[in-house]
């Protein structure tokens, strides 16, 4: 599995959990927000170091104690074939597995359920569907993250819809995503920030104005009749 990066310990990437975090690198969406440019394009992962498997998990055991799970995330980690393999080694350890995944591979994510390989999913839902191509620069993601949040619903231990509200989503996209998670268990909405140093796969969506913490917070009320939301800062 192709990792860029291991952060040892998080207390933010798994909620309730002492967790590491694995970056996996490469994508199949081009989010123009998306601020892991060097895990999502080609020419910049070109040049991103790798750490071999073995090393991960070697420095994933010798802190087990320490930690209560790890979570995948990246890039899109469901594109790598061996994912199933290494959840399995993490699982020997005796870590909870928590994937972060942007569900554009339903079945992937189906049979890391029906394997037991993970214990909670974060999936991104990021946008209202009739503008997902605006979003992701795809035509065709929404009709298979639709299905993944049907998966993800009926056989995921534990699991969280989230929104990014990236540049451009209203209160009204928001409402409509609320509609399409319904009655799940958890949805969670962050606001749109770009850490220092980092990149932006379209750098023309730096500094364009996104829904601030108090604008999504104040939308809480409205959106709780149809799910369970937190704003997550």
């Amino acid at each position: 599995m192709e990792v860029a990066h291991l952060a040892l310990p998080s207390l933010v990437d798994y909620p309730g959990k002492v967790a590491g975090v694995v970056w996996t690198v490469g994508c199949n969406l081009r989010c123009p927000f998306c601020y892991n440019a060097e895990l999502v394009l080609p020419e910049r992962a070109a040049t991103l170091p790798r750490r071999g498997e073995e090393e991960v998990l070697s420095l994933l055991a010798a802190r087990a104690r320490l930690l209560d799970g790890v979570v995948v995330t990246g890039g899109e980690p469901t594109l790598h074939p061996d994912l199933p393999g290494f959840l399995g080694r993490v699982r020997e350890l005796g870590l909870l597995v928590k994937l972060d995944t942007n569900g554009t591979r339903p079945e992937v994510v189906a049979e890391l359920l029906r394997a037991r390989l993970v214990d909670y999913v974060a999936l991104d839902v990021k946008a209202p569907f009739p503008r997902y191509p605006e979003y992701v620069g795809r035509t065709d993601a929404a009709t298979s993250v639709r299905e993944t949040i049907a998966v993800v619903r009926a056989r995921a231990p534990d699991y969280e819809f989230r929104t990014t509200v990236a540049p451009g989503l209203t209160a009204d996209d928001l409402m409509a995503i609320a509609h399409e998670v319904r009655g799940a268990q958890r949805f969670v909405l962050q606001p749109f920030v770009v850490p220092e140093g980092k990149a932006l796969v379209d750098e023309t969506w730096r500094g364009r104005p996104a829904l601030g913490v108090e604008e999504l917070r104040r939308l809480v009320p409205e959106i709780r009749k149809c799910v369970p939301v937190e704003v997550r800062a």
